[in-house]
């Protein structure tokens, strides 16, 4: 009888968390956007949608180290009317999905409380990161700055061979989506623009046409949703530039496509340009890790990814400290957590321990910052 009175107690306690955490909760249940928009706009907020779905594992981080944090749940509480979304499985979240072309998960939309969407971004996000972007919304939202290309109505007239895509999973062909741009009074408006934004490359003329009105799709669809087509148009070129590795006709390219980017841009993109022509084309990684020591930025994500490929009896210690030279010059304070655990890792590798050490306390910092375990940067120390 005690026993059964302690599991029901038990039972009890478990019932009454779940319910604190659901009070705490800084998402809502709605059964529409009509109205989502009429409580965002009797509260003077911004609409924030997560798009996500049942087994995604970013998703997942977001609920379980990110959404929690008491300052990222001030911040939405006071700013959003907040809503999860399941793209796959709810019917509006497919009618979500085929409106702003969202692929990867989670993706985050934010809107105003007329519907016009002001900002978007993509996959998982460590909390200081999510803090800042949601403050450069709410920004945006004051300056009453909006992605003008989207309409604030979820019914587009989308052309067949884009919906297929998502509803029966076509891929779409670059000659139908080419034809359709052929006959489009105006490529730049949503119904043409979504469906040649979703595809990588069309051809040279309809590519060409894009990378000449980079800026114009960008401020009217965001760079969250362009990048990655400008991305894989240059690609597609750096192919074409034949199969033994030249670096005058690399440079020479780089200079050809120099007035398609922004000065912002360009810090960026030929590093991305030398990783696909070197690493990823010609297999080259010493050369690739040499170029951007030289031409490094602040993206530390590369250092994240490309870290898992240094094992195996292929990587040599000349390719590890020709990466560890181009990551010391990319890594500070503000790195990512899990940046900053790969740099401690490598410099303990390399015997630097004084390098390892330095890393480790801005590691502690971070785990502190975004309340994460900090047990790896301490053992390092």
């Amino acid at each position: 009888m005690m026993k059964i009175s302690k599991i029901c107690g038990l039972l009890l306690l478990l019932i009454v968390s779940i319910r604190l955490n659901a009070q705490e909760s800084q998402f809502v249940k709605t059964n529409s956007l009509e109205e989502l928009f009429t409580k965002a706009k009797k509260e003077h907020k911004l609409v924030f949608i997560d798009s996500y779905f049942v087994g995604c594992h970013p998703c997942k981080e977001m609920d379980d180290e990110v959404f929690p944090l008491s300052a990222v749940m001030k911040l939405m509480k006071e700013n959003f009317v907040s809503v999860k979304i399941d793209f796959m499985a709810e019917e509006l979240g497919k009618i979500l999905q085929l409106k702003y072309a969202v692929t990867g998960f989670p993706t985050f939309l934010i809107l105003n409380e007329k519907g016009q969407l002001i900002s978007r971004f993509s996959g998982y996000q460590e909390a200081d990161v999510f803090q800042k972007l949601l403050g450069e919304s709410i920004l945006k939202s004051k300056k009453e700055t909006v992605l003008a290309g989207f309409s604030p109505s979820i019914q587009v007239a989308q052309p067949d061979f884009y919906t297929a895509m998502f509803k029966a999973r076509q891929p779409m062909k670059a000659e139908v989506v080419a034809a359709y741009l052929d006959q489009t009074k105006d490529a730049l408006a949503e119904p043409a623009a979504i469906p040649f934004l979703a595809i990588r490359s069309v051809n040279k003329k309809w590519d060409d046409y894009f990378l000449k009105n980079y800026a114009l799709f960008e401020e009217k669809y965001s760079k969250e949703l362009i990048w990655g087509k400008r991305t894989a148009i240059m690609n597609v070129r750096l192919k074409a530039l034949g199969n033994t590795r030249n670096d005058d006709h690399f440079n020479a390219f780089l200079t050809e496509v120099r007035p398609f980017f922004s000065e912002k841009d360009w810090a960026y993109a030929k590093v991305d340009m030398a990783e696909a022509y070197y690493y990823n084309i010609h297999k080259d990684h010493k050369s690739f890790f040499r170029y951007a020591a030289e031409n490094y930025n602040d993206d530390d994500n590369k250092i994240r990814y490309l870290s898992m490929y240094l094992t195996g009896p292929a990587v040599d210690a000349e390719e590890k400290e020709l990466f560890v030279k181009w990551m010391k010059k990319v890594v500070n304070m503000d790195a990512s957590y899990s940046v900053l655990a790969v740099a401690v890792r490598l410099m303990l590798e390399q015997n630097d321990k004084e390098a390892a050490k330095k890393y480790a306390e801005w590691g502690l910092i971070k785990a502190r910052l975004l309340k994460k375990d900090g047990t790896y940067f301490q053992h390092a120390l």
